[in-house]
């Protein structure tokens, strides 16, 4: 049973800003309802206001191309960088508009990546769903893993009707840790699987992508003094300065050059706005930005992998690449952002070594050189018992699961 709050303390968590939202509830309502009366089967597919790049964009390409006569439609900014990309699918609506409320209300199947992140207006909308007053079902696409409880997908504040799991031991990590029920949970894979693989593989691409720390996050502070304290407080972490050392590490400038190689280094979309402190001290090294690189190309692209805690690994995995682990401050991050479980500890079911300082991953990358950019046998055998399917069928397979809600 999903907690909601007493009136009293909705009327307490109200502001000012939410005013806009519930009028646009109220007066797209009804016409909402009436276009519900004649079509019974519209779907909304979402990602954040500003993304196409998630299993949502995956998903809406698939039906756009695969069941073109559904009544499905994708929100998002045109303002966006992936405006661009989805537009051409066709049915895409401007994020937070009149005519988005209006498919809130009209919706019969709403499919999300980002708990309620995807609907025109997250407070107030979020506000009516949790009550079961939105009148659709709700599909969580999801787009991290859970390796251990998880808010995302916690059963007793969340309302979702179906989630996807990435593979068997998340859909028991939901179960048993997150308060879901066995028969709303199915673990088929995720909608993104569907594309990747080694068509633009560049053997010369090493890949850096570290997660954000939510303890060094200003994405959600007003308050210039605020912001400034927690930027200054990011330029002191441990975190920006082992970020930092890649980009300017003598040591893997050298190897870089000896192998004739380059570095990415992509920050978590949560992160991107410390991207500008970030110089790198050779050619060989860029900075990526948001706007500029699509997150699923670059893994496809890129022949090795350094993460922290970043689900992005499972994706690289999956094309059976090696990569490995930079945890030099894992008891930080297990005791303020995200824990390992007995379903799932790095040691035990990771896909690649653990290292906490730099020059044991330049030790390793040289070493996966010298054998081809071949992943492990022992981390192989992990990703071919991990994952359901290897196949491009994702995306068919959860739609018809979708169908029977």
């Amino acid at each position: 049973m999903v907690k909601t709050h007493t009136l009293i303390q909705c009327f307490k968590i109200f502001k000012l800003r939410d005013i806009a939202g519930f009028a646009k509830l109220f007066i797209t309502f009804i016409p909402g309802k009436i276009m519900k009366l004649f079509n019974r089967d519209i779907w909304v597919v979402t990602e954040l206001k500003e993304n196409a790049r998630d299993n949502g964009y995956w998903m809406f390409k698939y039906l756009r191309e695969n069941h073109p006569k559904k009544k499905v439609y994708y929100p998002i900014s045109k303002a966006s960088s992936d405006y661009k990309k989805v537009k051409p699918l066709g049915n895409v609506v401007e994020f937070g508009s009149l005519k988005h409320f209006l498919y809130f209300w009209a919706a019969n199947k709403y499919l999300g990546t980002t708990k309620e992140h995807g609907f025109p207006d997250e407070r107030t909308c979020q506000f009516i769903h949790l009550r079961g007053l939105s009148g659709f079902k709700y599909v969580f696409l999801n787009h991290g893993v859970a390796r251990g409880y998880s808010s995302i997908v916690d059963g007793n504040i969340t309302r979702y009707d179906l989630v996807i799991a990435m593979s068997e031991s998340e859909r028991e990590t939901m179960i048993n840790m997150c308060n879901r029920k066995p028969e709303n949970v199915v673990a088929t894979g995720f909608c993104r699987h569907d594309n990747l693989g080694d068509d633009i593989l560049d053997k010369k691409l090493i890949l850096f992508m570290p997660t954000w720390r939510n303890w060094l996050d200003f994405r959600h502070e007003t308050d210039k003094s605020t912001i400034e304290e927690i930027t200054n407080n990011y330029l002191h972490s441990d975190y920006y300065k082992r970020c930092n050392e890649i980009v300017t590490s003598p040591e893997l400038i050298k190897l870089l050059e000896e192998r004739d190689m380059r570095l990415i280094m992509y920050l978590h979309g949560y992160a991107q706005g410390y991207s500008q402190y970030f110089k790198p001290a050779s050619d060989r090294i860029k900075v990526a930005l948001k706007e500029d690189y699509f997150v699923q190309d670059l893994l496809k692209q890129a022949a090795y992998l350094i993460t922290d805690y970043s689900s992005v690994i499972f994706d690289f995995a999956y094309m059976k690449k090696p990569c490995c682990y930079y945890q030099y401050d894992k008891e930080e991050f297990s005791k303020n952002q995200y824990s390992e479980s007995e379903y799932y500890t790095y040691e035990d079911h990771g896909f690649g070594p653990i290292f906490t300082e730099l020059s044991e991953i330049i030790e390793h990358i040289d070493k996966t050189c010298d054998s081809g950019l071949n992943m492990e046998d022992k981390y192989l055998r992990r990703v071919e018992n991990y994952f359901p399917s290897f196949d491009s069928k994702h995306s068919e397979r959860i739609y018809e699961i979708i169908e029977k809600l």
